[in-house]
């Protein structure tokens, strides 16, 4: 199956590759193991239309890996790039957060390129770079607060929203049409 390179782009940003077929399920980690019983926590996620120029992100702040305590979900214009779609997500997350005086002590994206970047030392001249130091400086309003790299199959409520931020735009062309 071939993959345009958009779609590689997001495969790789998403960290999605098909597992091995020797492995077996005993090693996939479990839910419980990334979120805690009474912690709050963030759940961040993007997704990409590329065909109508939008990006859809979706956060969930939750207690414990069931308990929803609120949930966002909006559109953006089209992200560059799919690291960059995820970027905006993990900051305007973060704001979210801010907003409402909640203050989640673990954040989760599926996006471990981003996680790596946020949480090591990287740094560029790139427009990547200044959204990584805006969201660095976020979270000094979260001092006891962790990034964490969450597998996508466990952030799916953040997903969903994000898919449904991007499916809300397009009802909202077809009543104008």
């Amino acid at each position: 199956m071939k993959f345009s390179k958009e779609k590689r782009d997001y495969r790789e940003a998403q960290h999605i590759h098909s597992q091995d077929s020797t492995t077996s399920t005993s090693q996939q980690p479990l839910y419980s193991d990334f979120i805690q019983q009474d912690t709050p926590a963030l759940f961040v996620n993007a997704a990409l239309d590329h065909d109508r120029g939008v990006t859809g992100i979706g956060c969930v702040l939750k207690v414990g890996p069931d308990q929803v305590i609120a949930s966002t979900n909006f559109q953006k214009p089209r992200a560059p790039l799919p690291i960059f779609a995820e970027a905006q997500a993990l900051f305007h997350g973060l704001s979210w957060c801010i907003s409402l005086h909640h203050q989640p002590r673990t954040i989760f994206t599926d996006c471990l390129n981003l996680v790596s970047k946020v949480n090591g030392n990287w740094q560029d001249n790139s427009t990547l770079s200044l959204i990584v130091n805006q969201i660095r400086h976020s979270f000094s309003n979260f001092p006891d607060a962790s990034l964490v790299h969450l597998p996508r199959q466990f952030n799916t409520t953040a997903h969903f929203l994000a898919r449904e931020a991007i499916r809300l735009r397009e009802d909202d062309l077809e009543d104008v049409v």
